[in-house]
């Protein structure tokens, strides 16, 4: 086991999220690839880590899409929008960084990869469009994303208590 921890601490330090705090799910495919590769170096570790990443927030950017078209009717997409791009230059920062308008990710959760595409998506919307998306059926105030059991939600800070989660993020999730 100690074998583990000290190459997850290495690879972890590889990526500059040494010390952050890591979702399970991110954990639980540390494992598996120690489990199936043992002395991966810390290069093949990095470009997992990226490919990982990336490959996450065009899959998010595909259910955000989604989301905003049957909302709104409204396409993100064409040439006035970069989407999704990323660095490996880890002179420059966290390996496998995806920006995403003004927003970016660099670790393989899925909730916030789906967070950050979904704020990006949300950013290109209001500036693209003059349009609030999401907004709450309640306050009709915009939503906001936020985080509940590692999950990416739509909140709203609107009623007396202050805010409440409207629905996840990912609509295949159920609160």
């Amino acid at each position: 086991m100690s074998n583990f921890l000290d190459w997850r601490n290495r690879m972890l330090q590889a990526v500059w999220r040494q010390g952050d705090p890591i979702s399970e799910e991110v954990l639980a495919w540390m494992s598996e690839l120690y489990d199936e590769f043992e002395k991966m170096p810390e290069t093949e570790f990095c470009e997992l880590w990226t490919t990982r990443t990336f490959s996450m927030a065009r899959t998010a950017f595909e259910v955000i899409e989604k989301s905003v078209f049957d909302e709104t009717g409204k396409r993100v997409a064409g040439e006035e929008f970069d989407y999704i791009n990323y660095f490996r230059d880890p002179e420059f920062g966290p390996v496998g960084v995806v920006r995403f308008k003004s927003t970016e990710v660099s670790t393989p959760d899925w909730a916030e990869v789906l967070g950050v595409v979904a704020e990006g998506v949300q950013e290109f919307v209001m500036d693209y469009y003059a349009t609030v998306w999401p907004v709450c059926g309640r306050h009709t105030f915009g939503l906001h994303v936020d985080y509940l059991h590692e999950a990416a939600v739509w909140k709203c800070n609107g009623g007396p208590a202050g805010g409440h989660v409207v629905r996840a993020v990912d609509p295949t999730i159920r609160l």
